[in-house]
């Protein structure tokens, strides 16, 4: 920027006011735009100078007694606590609902919250200016007002995990300290803060790397593109708030046409002509409402933005330079305020929030008057206040004094708090507007829970029976009503429970209520445990050894069990169960092996016959039968998996026992050697005993290994003269046969007798029995260089019952100091104390004794239920899964004395607190007249509930219920005002042009909106265009209409509640305007409706968390969101169906056809998100470094694209010189001619 002239006369300006980081802000603007940068470099060192000379000598610094508790904070918890009790006391007597009760408790926390950081604010300002924290915060130096008022004030209302408000709130502030419960309750939002923090960041950069992708490849590239095109500008309003003025609006931009003083005809600003500061603050005070200005959106440079489409460039005040990035500085304007906008907001935590009305107040005190015949509909506020809602729009008259003063236009859905005739106050709110075209709602439901327990009773209660989808039958209440619970003594007995009493009965304290008595299901010997009180174990079956003996052996090494099972003979057997084990049928209680059965070596084992033998159900091995003889060949191998350079043997060698295979294995035995070798590595090294007999070839077409008996043929005249094994072997000598050596086990069948005692019942009996089990099956090869175990004796326990799944306990009993095997099968009968329940008394009494027989069906044990305190039963109920029951005590009753005057109410009526029971006497709390007489009236205590309509009722009336028991399902709109996506997400839902997860309907055709029909789940409706031609439209029953009958909807206008889903915004636009424009023209026109609607989506997020972003930055990036079509037919061109390309490059195509006489291509417009629109930029190079590098290269190949390196990244990829700045084709040839 130029700097201002010296002969210029500016008299400086004296500013007398603080001067706090906003006017700071405000006085450096002032300063760069009329004395220029120099002066406002000068002028900023100065101020910067005056501030650290007087905050040194302020030495100003935070201490704890800074920190100063307003003392009206005392008394105002007082009235809000007072204020609270209020509401409970209303929620009580059943005046509002639970969801009532909830959201006017939020709103009375929240406003007292508010109230509070007024009284800090006005303490600071008139008591103590000075404070450290007042001036450091309020000056914009560090902190804000909600800090301060956490730290002086209250924290107020915090949030749970779920995000829904906590109804109960933090009073205290951080001088004063949190409570354990306080400290609790805050931990979930700083917690919250904390992730938000750190995930906002990386979200961030992400958004910031992705515009700059985008958008790096727009520069100024002309001066004028000569449109005739641009954007008409006007106040950026969000929910009837000015987010950005006209004028803050207009500063940089160029105009699209002259402008005219309305009275005179004066030239105010012309054609082209850029607008400063002063003249859009002279434009807006002339009355324009909205001006035609140029903007990039209607830019026709290609790929590219010109200087006056564009206007200033922000960084100095005038237009842009030649060459200038303006697509990198947008990105960066966009993406750089990122991590000050919230990750996500927080639910409301009720039905409504705060704000969403606007409030009607009464000017003046007076008389409201309704027209006659007006349509109102009776409604319930959200705080559970009456008031009706008008159903059409109307005038109505305010009077003052008998006459009318004031006319009052309300529209249709607005809130009235007073009825006609009815007197009000000034400023008194009368009123509120609808908030329906700003909210957004969802069905939420919330369950009710009751305080105390007793019987409901319903009053005035209508109920429906109604079947969901899933054809569950669900009781229903279609208008509302009171649910009544009165106080008793509510006991839930299972069902298996016996009630001693009966109705009427009158019970004293501890006596018998009720039983469950615990019987034995299969009999037997009883038993009882000393250290377990509440448990009796029955004895069904039991089994001991007697003639075995079991003995402990700490170092014995069989199985490395401790325990071993000795019998008279001597045999041992290693334990395999110990006490506290449970055993089912055919599991292994011990084993046992005979070192005749041990190998030296592996081997091969065969059976002599196969059918004395069969496999183990559930485990390993064979069980023997039969006699018979087992076979074994021995063969020693080794695992080796080492190099096969370091064998010392070969393979078929003849070694000796003793001889070294490789380094560190020796052979054990005599025998040839069989290598296995896989890859130049040995595995594996076998060693066969045995001897080697030539033979002919032509032996061994005939000849079948196997076993051969002694004189059995082998070949010819060749006889075996041992039982042996011969199988045909090579080696570099030729072909032999190799006579192996067997070696044969008789296996005989177990005929151990085991003497056995057995006590069992008819349904369960036990039996031990020794086994011989051969742990390999015929024919397998057993591979080891160490012994092998062929055959092992096991005990087996059998467990036979009828019922499944029995299992025998393990015991080792102690007689005569000789250690026994005993197996029970035991039925344990849980004796449980707190089958009632943990809140109640109960007394247990054992029928039988220790050692007693039983038989099946027996009585083991009774509990009973004793009552908690006396009084009268009153109802018994036996439902499905559980019994009640409910007694009547005197703590339930209240007796009232009325001194003999007549009672206005009568028994079995329902009464609220404050009702009146006689002329002078009020009832002192909610319930039911139990009984009346001359002298009292006895009271039933209760608490009503009131149910909303459309409420699920859980209970039916006369049931008994618990505290904390479920009574109702509230079903209720929630806003989502402040809850729709918001901050980061929902920039980047908008940058990247998701669909909305709850679109709203969008009017198809412009027209006159008319209601149809409707049923159970939808709506119908229709748009009528004009007398004979309409729409129709079908809505789902969840979505709620935001418009009137009758209203006139122009296109694309919202019908539902939602959020537009810009594609279909898009699509709406495009069909409406092909109709009667051409193609080009419809594209153009149904983008730039998208591109504002885009624009405004974006600035009203960065406007909720006060950051300022200038629209043409917005615009930049948005021009290249929209800047495609999509080929519908290719006609005579090139281009391809599917295809997209962008819209002034096809329209040059087709106006090429129209010349030549070719059919031309036929397109509509696409709205790509900022990722999509950089995978299919124009650069290949540029579209690859962002991601999809394989496929975005490889479509590039495929197609032969060619990459003109028109944008920054291309040309930072490549190593050329960037077309933009002091790189840009004018300065270059400056740069050249000088």
């Amino acid at each position: 920027m130029k700097e201002t002239s010296s002969n210029t006369s500016l008299e400086p300006n004296f500013i007398n006011k603080v001067i706090d980081k906003k006017e700071l802000k405000l006085l450096m603007g002032r300063i760069f735009n009329i004395y220029g940068a120099g002066r406002a470099s000068h002028a900023s060192d100065r101020l910067k100078e005056l501030g650290f000379h007087y905050a040194t000598r302020a030495g100003i610094s935070l201490s704890i007694e800074d920190l100063r508790v307003p003392s009206s904070k005392r008394s105002l918890l007082s009235k809000t606590d007072a204020e609270i009790q209020r509401i409970e006391q209303r929620y009580r007597c059943g005046d509002i609902t639970f969801i009532e009760r909830f959201q006017k408790v939020i709103d009375t926390w929240n406003n007292s919250s508010e109230s509070l950081k007024d009284e800090v604010i006005a303490y600071f300002k008139i008591k103590d200016p000075l404070n450290p924290v007042y001036m450091m915060a309020f000056s914009g130096a560090r902190g804000n007002l909600s800090q301060v008022k956490q730290l002086v004030g209250m924290r107020g209302l915090m949030a749970d995990p779920h995000g829904q408000i906590i109804s109960l709130p933090i009073k205290s502030n951080f001088r004063e300290g949190l409570t354990v419960t306080e400290y609790v309750i805050s931990c979930y939002g700083a917690r919250k803060g904390l992730v938000d923090t750190a995930l906002r960041t990386a979200d961030s950069g992400y958004l910031t790397r992705r515009l700059v992708d985008v958008a790096q490849d727009i520069l100024i590239r002309e001066v004028d593109c000569g449109t005739m095109q641009g954007i008409l500008l006007k106040d950026a309003v969000d929910k009837k708030k000015i987010l950005i003025s006209l004028e803050s609006r207009l500063s940089g931009r160029v105009l699209q046409e002259s402008l005219y003083v309305p009275d005179s005809g004066e030239v105010i600003a012309r054609i082209n002509q850029s607008l400063n500061r002063k003249i859009s603050v002279c434009l807006v005070e002339f009355g324009m409402k909205s001006i035609y200005v140029r903007s990039p959106l209607t830019c026709e440079s290609s790929r590219s933005v010109c200087q006056l489409c564009y206007g200033w460039s922000l960084a100095h005040g005038s237009l842009v330079d030649l060459g200038e990035a303006v697509g990198i500085i947008a990105a960066q304007s966009i993406g750089e305020p990122g991590t000050q906008l919230t990750m996500r907001t927080f639910h409301t935590g009720g039905v409504f929030t705060g704000n969403l009305a606007e409030q009607i107040r009464a000017p003046f005190d007076g008389i409201l008057k309704l027209p006659r015949f007006t349509k109102v509909t009776y409604i319930r506020t959200q705080y559970g206040g009456e008031a009706f809602r008008i159903e059409e729009s109307l005038k109505l008259d305010l009077c003052k004094s008998g006459c009318v003063n004031s006319k009052l236009e309300l529209k249709q859905g607005t809130t009235l708090f007073i009825s006609d005739n009815e007197e009000f106050r000034a400023t008194q709110v009368i009123g509120e507007l609808s908030a329906r075209e700003n909210s957004v709602t969802e069905k939420a439901s919330e369950e009710l829970y009751t305080d105390i327990s007793g019987e409901s009773f319903f009053s005035e209660l209508s109920v429906e029976n109604t079947v969901d989808r899933h054809g569950n039958v669900l009781l229903t209440s279609s208008d509302g009503g009171l649910l009544w619970v009165l106080a008793g003594d509510v006991y839930s007995l299972p069902k298996n429970a016996t009630v001693h009493v009966t109705d009427g009965t009158v019970v004293t304290k501890n006596s018998i209520l009720a039983s469950v008595e615990v019987l034995s299901n299969c009999g037997g010997k009883v038993r009882l445990v000393p250290t377990c009180s509440d448990e009796v174990q029955v004895i069904t079956a039991s089994l001991c050894l007697h003639n075995g003996i079991l003995k402990n052996e700490p170092y014995s090494t069989l199985s490395g069990s401790i325990w071993s099972l000795e019998f008279e003979d001597g045999h041992k057997f290693s334990m395999h169960c110990s006490p506290g084990n449970r055993l089912s049928h055919s599991q292994t209680v011990a084993e046992s092996f005979d070192h005749a059965y041990c190998t030296t070596t592996g081997g091969i084992l065969r059976y002599s016959t196969r059918n004395n033998c069969k496999p183990v159900e559930h485990g390993k091995g064979f069980e023997v039968l039969e006699d018979f003889s087992l076979f074994w060949i021995p063969e020693e191998t080794h695992h080796i998996h080492r190099d096969a350079s370091l064998l010392m043997v070969h393979n078929g060698e003849f070694v000796n026992k003793g001889s070294q295979l490789i380094a560190d294995v020796c052979c054990v035995s005599d025998g040839y050697v069989e290598i296995l070798e896989e890859n130049g590595v040995v595995t594996e090294i076998s060693i066969k005993p045995g001897i080697l007999h030539p033979v002919e070839e032509s032996v061994l077409t005939s000849f079948e290994s196997g076993i051969f008996y002694i004189g059995d043929k082998v070949y010819n005249n060749v006889y075996a003269d041992n039982l042996s094994f011969i199988e045909i072997t090579t080696n570099r000598n030729g072909v032999f046969l190799l006579i192996r050596p067997i070696i044969q086990y008789f296996v005989h069948k177990n005929t151990r007798t085991l003497q056995q005692s057995v006590d069992s019942t008819s349904c369960t009996s036990l039996r031990i029995r020794a086994v011989e089990r051969i742990l390999f099956k015929d024919g397998e090869k057993v591979k080891s260089a160490s012994s092998v175990v062929l055959l092992k004796t096991y005990l087996v326990l059998d467990v036979i019952s009828e019922a499944p799944h029995v299992a025998a306990d393990v015991e080792f009993l102690y007689h005569d100091d000789v250690c026994r095997l005993n197996f029970v099968v035991l039925e344990n009968l849980r004796v449980k104390k707190d089958i009632f329940g943990y809140m109640y008394n109960t007394y247990v009494h054992l029928s039988v004794d220790d050692g007693d027989c039983i038989t099946p069906g027996t009585k083991v044990a009774e509990i009973a239920l004793l009552c908690r305190s006396g009084g009268e039963v009153r109802r018994i109920s036996d439902d499905r899964s559980t019994k009640k029951v409910l007694i009547l005590t005197p703590e339930d009753l209240v007796v009232i004395p009325i001194d003999n005057v007549p009672a206005q109410v009568s028994v079995g009526e329902c009464v609220q607190y404050g009702d009146h029971l006689t002329e002078e006497v009020v009832a002192p709390r909610s319930g039911q007249v139990f009984s009346v007489d001359s002298k009292s009236i006895t009271v039933r205590f209760g608490t009503p509930y009131l149910l909303s309509p459309g409420a699920i009722l859980q209970i039916v009336s006369s049931g008994l219920v618990q505290k904390g028991d479920v009574l109702a399902t509230l079903a209720y709109e929630r806003s989502k005002i402040g809850d729709i996506v918001q901050g980061l997400p929902r920039i980047e839902e908008i940058l990247e042009a998701r669909k909305p997860k709850d679109s709203c309907v969008l009017a198809q055709r412009p027209g006159t909106f008319v209601f149809y029909c409707s049923s159970d789940d939808t709506y119908t409706i229709k748009i009528f265009e004009n007398d004979t031609s309409s729409s129709d439209y079908i809505v789902s029953s969840f979505q709620k209409f935001i418009v009137s009958n009758g209203d006139f909807l122009p296109l694309g206008t919202p019908i539902t509640a939602g959020i537009p889903n810009p594609h279909e915004m898009l699509h709406v636009f495009f069909n409406f305007y092909k109709c009667t424009l051409n193609l080009y023209e419809a594209a153009k026109l149904s983008l730039q409706k998208v591109q504002m609607y885009l624009v405004h989506e974006v600035q009203s997020v960065y406007q909720s968390q006060h950051v300022d972003i200038s629209d043409k930055h917005l615009e930049v990036v948005i021009r290249q969101m929209t800047s495609k079509v999509r080929v519908e037919d290719g006609g005579d061109t090139t281009l391809l169906p599917g295809e997209l390309v962008e819209l002034q490059q096809i329209e040059t195509v087709n106006k090429a056809m129209s010349m030549t006489g070719g059919l031309s291509a036929t397109y509509y417009p696409v709205l790509l998100g900022i990722t999509k629109s950089s995978l299919n930029a124009d650069s290949f190079i540029s579209a690859a470094s962002f991601q999809e590098t394989t496929r975005v290269l490889a479509e590039a190949a495929i197609e032969g694209r060619t990459d003109w390196l028109q944008g920054l990244k291309e040309n930072v990829i490549i190593g050329r010189l960037i077309p933009a700045g002091t790189g840009f084709s004018s300065y270059r040839d400056l740069m050249e001619t000088e």
